[in-house]
């Protein structure tokens, strides 16, 4: 069985966003090592969406898993995840908006 990775458009804003940043700040080989270990985070959440932590706070099955630094907000689906954000773990959570993304 083939595992599902979808990236809301909001997530990959994010991951573009971090991908540019991180370029600046550490140099092409340093963020494409980050943004590996995250796509293996990603894939990890997959095969086992339960472990992370649920943040039902935000909108009902949303959960969220720390990747050095960066929080996936996700939503476990049919064989898989639906990443609805990749955020600085700083970022005023409080603030964020899930309500339209959890239910697509």
């Amino acid at each position: 069985m083939k595992l599902v990775i979808r990236l809301k458009p909001q997530a990959r804003a994010d991951l573009v966003a971090l991908r540019v940043w991180s370029e600046a700040e550490w140099g092409n080989v340093k963020t494409r090592d980050y943004l590996s270990g995250l796509k293996q985070a990603f894939a990890r959440l997959a095969g086992n969406p339960a472990i992370g932590r649920s943040c039902e706070l935000f909108g009902p099955g949303i959960r969220s898993w720390n990747y050095r630094g960066q929080i996936i907000f996700y939503r476990p689906i049919e064989n898989g995840i639906s990443i609805l954000r990749v955020l600085h773990e700083r970022r005023n959570q409080a603030a964020l908006d899930f309500a339209d993304q959890a239910q697509r």
